[in-house]
């Protein structure tokens, strides 16, 4: 029995050092500038889109205000009924001076059925950046240069994690309390250290490097 004790003595110093170190490499990593200035190359933005959610007019508005000179946004819509395609369309008769389209149709490569609605968008996009931006993403102003800052030569993916906001109940908060705390801090910790991951909220692709590896169909070797 006593030697319990300074086996949990031990497991909660070396707890409390991995968070103190996460916390503090977190702090320091966001304490350096992260964007990139324009070189001309412009960005594709793919936006799955399927029903009205919450705020949906509000998150797919936000991508037509980025600050970086040259994207074009394609929504992609599985099907033509959807009641979502009129205020896509409203949205991109409101901004004609952002390059936009509407894409309907839909693509059995996987079970998954974002990547299935998300492949007419990877063949009609125009641009060597690709992101992929869930519907629901409230998008900053900077996020297109502040993800291409994080493109290194060894690459192969950029992901953002996602930041809960505006909980609807308790349920949501306590989502949103996860998402913005501990799931953050341990993503960007991973990623300060080497240890990358994929999550697919907002992901920014270089074109040649996904066709390498057998174009946008080769994701559906995997269900997420």
């Amino acid at each position: 029995m006593n030697i319990l004790i300074p086996i949990g003595g031990a497991f909660c110093v070396i707890a409390l050092a991995f968070q103190l170190a996460s916390t503090i490499a977190v702090t320091l990593r966001f304490r350096r500038p992260n964007v990139v200035e324009h070189d001309g190359a412009g960005v594709s933005i793919l936006r799955p889109v399927c029903g009205v959610e919450n705020f949906i007019e509000e998150t797919l508005q936000s991508t037509y205000v980025l600050d970086y000179p040259r994207y074009e946004i394609l929504f992609c819509v599985a099907k033509a009924d959807d009641p979502v395609i009129p205020l896509i369309k409203r949205l991109i008769a409101a901004h004609p001076n952002v390059a936009a389209k509407l894409l309907i149709g839909d693509s059995t490569i996987s079970t998954n059925p974002k990547l299935n609605n998300l492949v007419k968008g990877w063949h009609a996009s125009r641009y060597e950046w690709v992101l992929m931006a869930d519907s629901n993403v409230l998008m900053p102003k900077n996020q297109l240069q502040r993800m291409r800052a994080a493109w290194r030569e060894d690459t192969g993916i950029v992901c953002s994690p996602p930041a809960g906001s505006v909980p609807e109940n308790l349920w949501a908060a306590l989502e949103c309390a996860f998402l913005n705390t501990y799931q953050a801090r341990w993503q960007c910790f991973a990623d300060s250290i080497g240890l990358g991951f994929a999550q697919g909220k907002a992901m920014l692709w270089r074109r040649e490097v996904l066709d390498a590896a057998g174009g946008v169909e080769a994701l559906a070797r995997g269900i997420a």
